[in-house]
């Protein structure tokens, strides 16, 4: 039978083989020491592989949060940004108002547009200004490019203007090249119509038409438009022109009402 082995001897055994094993340079035993160092490192390199992936993952999901959150952050800064080209725009918008205002030396309200009449888009509009503020059916409404329309209907705070592109508005004018009076009206087309000239009318493209003095309400020599086309006198009736409007109508949103 064995005999019992010591349990100090089993122990340096155990302590100390290990040791000896690791730095003992025979080459046997280095052969063998590399070969364990391989075994060792690919069953921790499989241990380690669940980890590794799970890290990878926790990294992902942070990046992620990470993505989401500058991508919240880039967009604010896309609407500051869009907040701050609106109010210089209209800052902008506002000095023209106030530097035609001046120039002109009106008595005027300034409005803001509010709405659009959708069966009439580029035609009328509605501000927020109305009887209380002393708009009155009737009054010139203006820009800093020239005239825009007129105010058709009034209610308390707000009031609808029709622009000088719809068939309903109409103002006496004068072609500021020749001083030839006419009327002006809008058309269905968008453009206006520039009729009642005299028969042998010198009109040109490129003439600019004012508002005349007989017009009564709107003060004299505001810009109304620029003439694009000529169609002369035949047989009965008068010579007439298309005027393009000075003031793009779909783009309005800040007038004066001239009181």
């Amino acid at each position: 039978m064995f005999r019992k082995i010591p349990k100090q001897t089993v122990y340096f055994i155990l302590i100390i083989a290990p040791f000896w094993l690791l730095f003992f340079n025979s080459p046997f035993w280095h052969g063998l020491k590399l070969k364990a160092m391989g075994a060792a490192a690919s069953v921790i390199s499989i241990a380690n592989f669940p980890l590794d992936e799970m890290r990878i993952l926790l990294s992902y999901r942070r990046t992620y949060a990470e993505f989401l959150r500058l991508q919240h952050g880039q967009q604010a800064l896309k609407e500051k940004a869009r907040d701050v080209d609106d109010a210089l725009g209209e800052n902008e918008r506002l000095k023209d108002l106030l530097g035609f205002k001046g120039r002109e030396d009106l008595s005027t309200t300034a409005a803001r547009v509010i709405a659009r009449d959708p069966a009439n888009w580029n035609s009328s509009l509605i501000i927020d200004k109305g009887r209380r503020d002393g708009v009155r059916a009737g009054m010139p409404v203006l820009n800093a490019l020239g005239v825009a329309g007129k105010v058709a209907e009034v209610a308390e705070r707000s009031a609808k203007v029709i622009l000088v592109n719809d068939p309903g508005f109409s103002v006496a004018v004068v072609n500021r090249r020749t001083r030839e009076a006419g009327l002006l009206s809008g058309s269905l087309s968008g453009a206006c119509r520039l009729s009642y000239l005299p028969v042998a009318a010198d009109v040109k493209a490129g003439d600019e038409i004012v508002t005349a003095r007989l017009s009564g309400v709107f003060p004299e020599g505001l810009l109304v438009g620029q003439v694009v086309e000529v169609y002369p006198a035949g047989g009965i009736s008068d010579a007439r022109a298309e005027v393009t409007p000075a003031v793009e109508v779909s783009r309005i949103e800040e007038v004066l009402v001239v009181r």
